[in-house]
This record gives C-alpha cells, structure tokens and sequence, in this order.
C-alpha cells in the first residue's frame, strides 16, 4: 500500500499558481514594453510567460494550463527588444542560465515577483 502511494503522488497533476509582478530597470524605472518567461527546475518544458505593460506590470500564465506558473523553483528571463533594435536591456537577462533571476512559486492565491533588470 505504501509503495501504491508513492507511485500515485508521483503522478499527480502537476499545480499551477497566480504570479503577477514588475520588471524595472535599474536606475530608470519601469520596463514599458517586452515579456517575461519562467522557467520551471523540475519541468523545464513547461514555460509560462508574460507580456509587460507600459506600467511594467505582467501576468504569467502556462500554454496548455492557463493562468499561473508550475508551483517549483524557476529560473527568469526578461526579453525585451525596441522597435528601433536597440537592447532596452541588458541582453544576458533573455537567457536563463545568465540572467540569475529566479523565483519560488508556492501555493498561494497570487505569487508577486519584483523583478531588477539593468541596461548593462
């Protein structure tokens, strides 16, 4: 029976929360265009992303799972790009091996993520 119980946790669905937060630019203020993307440690393919606002604010939600983020510890990545193709920041931050942005989403009603990024 034990062993039976194991397996069965083992299958569980996996648990997606609410993150909601802010990127800002060091020293400047708000990122007003771009998105971010969590990446989850132990289920890397299931990505959730977001789009910021001209406030810097983003939703994440899951594709295929909807609104929320594999409940874990997860890696960040910021991409943002301007319409002149100039970087809005810097670009080690759309990379999640070399942002060093990460997060623990837990089972909450709603995870916040303030999120620091620099133009170099």
């Amino acid at each position: 029976m034990v062993l039976l119980g194991l397996l069965l946790a083992g299958c569980a669905e996996p648990k997606f929360y609410p993150v909601r937060g802010e990127v800002v630019i060091y020293g400047v203020g708000p990122l007003t265009e771009g998105e971010v993307q969590f990446r989850p440690l132990r289920r890397p393919d299931l990505i959730a992303s977001g789009k910021v606002g001209k406030d810097g604010k983003f939703s994440a939600s899951t594709p295929d799972h909807g609104e929320g983020v594999l409940e874990g510890d997860c890696q960040i990545a910021v991409i943002a790009n301007s319409k002149d193709g100039k970087p809005l920041i810097a670009e080690r931050f759309g990379d999640f091996e070399k942002s060093d942005r990460n997060t623990t989403v837990t089972a909450r009603d709603e995870n916040y993520c303030m999120i620091q990024v620099s133009k170099n």
